[in-house]
């Protein structure tokens, strides 16, 4: 597991990954529902410093940004599973991004427990798993729907398997519950076109360019998170608020001794909200005017503990929580997928078709009230034929979008994706659903016209982007 900060000798100690309940100690005022899971969460994890930087030179962001198209919060229940749930909560974002409505896109973490561990064949002897293995076995496999395969709250025990007996290292079935319905060979199987690494510092620039979330595993700090197996004081207002700060020296030595790890699913920010610094007493940490000092910056993230407890007292909702910037800047590996395609071939539902995406990264200038317009061409060398609708996804910086016809063109085909609509607002950032392109050849020139047709105004195409599904 890559740890940042951690001397040789930390990184010797056993492993466990905070992603299931303690049914047996019964209910505390902070936590019913917060696990505790073996495995490393994120094992396999470049180095941070070795993925690329996605952020522009010149990028800005707003100071606060919430991601929309979110199912509702689950509960993983007792059992060791919260890159399952974090990843699952991606799909889920991901295909309602693409236009699922929200009551469909309820997928079987059940079912995705069973795939990571016997069709990718990772974490086959553990209960744990990674938001990459996950997002992986979507990818390549798909998953299904939450009905073809219910998830259950409780691991199998010796009740339901001899050989479950509890622990690690026991057969694969302890950890998936089991083998899934005979049903499931014909349920649907719904994929993504790809998942990747990213830079934890990348992830403003992929919430904001892409407009969905992004899964975070990370070193489990137990005061942080005011969990109830911290062996230091927590505070129940963070608990109720979803607050997880960045953890005191304290707080990593006694953590480090159990230590744990945890998966959730980032959608925003707030550079500004500000929540006071404890010690390893849980008393306020103090500057030198005798002030509580304040960590300043918090990531927006949707958990796996149910609406009943963690982060009842959150703005975005009830298990929802602020996660530290620093925490995760430290501790965290994050990964990400693209948006599948809905519709035509059966792409959103994983049918034949084969996922494609052509990008033009090559600014040009938008001229100022210019009948000619300009243009930017994409070649594709790829053989088939179109199936179903084309997403075109584009860039355009401008100072009056109302200005600007936009259309995509392909042989003799010519298709308006923007007319002079949007007024005086600026930009044009936005992806398009293009219909009627069924069984046009994929191969040749695919090219995206854009006219100024008012003086006063200009701007720049920054990129372009095609998403579509072959035969």
């Amino acid at each position: 597991m890559r740890i940042r900060l951690l001397s040789a000798a930390l990184v010797a100690l056993p492993l466990f990954a905070a992603c299931a309940t303690d049914a047996d100690e019964g209910p505390t005022p902070y936590d019913d529902d917060a696990p505790v899971q073996a495995g490393d969460i994120n094992e396999g994890a470049p180095a941070n410093d070795s993925l690329p930087d996605d952020n522009k030179a010149d990028a800005t962001y707003p100071a606060k940004f919430e991601v929309g198209d979110q199912s509702p919060v689950k509960s993983q229940g007792s059992r060791g599973v919260c890159s399952i749930f974090a990843a699952t909560a991606q799909i889920e974002n991901l295909y309602i991004k693409a236009g699922m409505p929200v009551a469909d896109a309820d997928f079987s973490e059940q079912y995705l427990q069973w795939a990571a561990k016997n069709l990718v064949g990772s974490f086959r002897n553990t209960e744990g798993s990674t938001s990459e293995v996950n997002l992986r076995a979507t990818v390549q496999y798909g998953t299904v729907k939450e009905a073809a395969w219910p998830y259950e709250s409780f691991p199998w025990s010796a009740a339901n398997d001899a050989a479950c007996n509890g622990g690690e290292n026991l057969p694969t079935k302890c950890y998936t519950n089991g083998e899934p319905p005979a049903s499931i060979s014909m349920a649907e199987k719904f994929k993504l076109p790809s998942s990747r690494w990213i830079n934890t510092n990348s992830i403003k620039a992929h919430i904001t360019a892409k407009k969905t979330g992004v899964n975070v595993g990370m070193t489990f700090f137990y005061q942080a998170w005011n969990h109830r197996k911290s062996p230091l004081p927590v505070n129940a207002d963070y608990w109720r608020k979803g607050y997880v700060t960045y953890p005191n020296a304290d707080d990593k030595t006694k953590s480090l001794e159990m230590r744990a790890g945890h998966a959730i699913h980032i959608i925003g920010w707030d550079d500004n909200l500000e929540v006071e610094m404890r010690d390893g007493q849980g008393k306020p940490i103090l500057d030198a005017q005798g002030n509580p000092r304040k960590e300043k910056g918090f990531w927006l993230f949707k958990n796996s503990w149910g609406t009943s407890g963690f982060g009842i007292e959150h703005p975005t909702g009830p298990g929802y929580g602020w996660l530290s910037y620093k925490y995760v800047q430290e501790y965290g590996s994050a990964v990400t997928a693209e948006t599948p395609m809905l519709g035509g071939g059966g792409g959103g539902g994983g049918g034949t078709g084969t996922p494609r995406s052509y990008t033009s990264s090559a600014a040009a200038a938008i001229p100022d009230n210019a009948p000619a317009g300009i243009t930017s061409a994409i070649d594709v060398a790829d053989t088939g034929t179109v199936s179903g609708d084309v997403k075109i996804t584009v860039d355009i910086s401008h100072t009056y979008a109302g200005d600007l016809k936009v259309s995509l063109v392909k042989g003799t085909t010519e298709k308006v994706l923007s007319a002079n609509v949007g007024g005086s607002a600026d930009d044009i950032k936005k992806t398009f659903t293009v219909t009627g392109l069924d069984n046009t050849a994929l191969a040749g020139q695919w090219t995206l016209k854009i006219v100024d047709n008012a003086a006063q105004d200009s701007g720049t195409l920054n990129s372009w982007k095609i998403e579509l599904l072959s035969r």
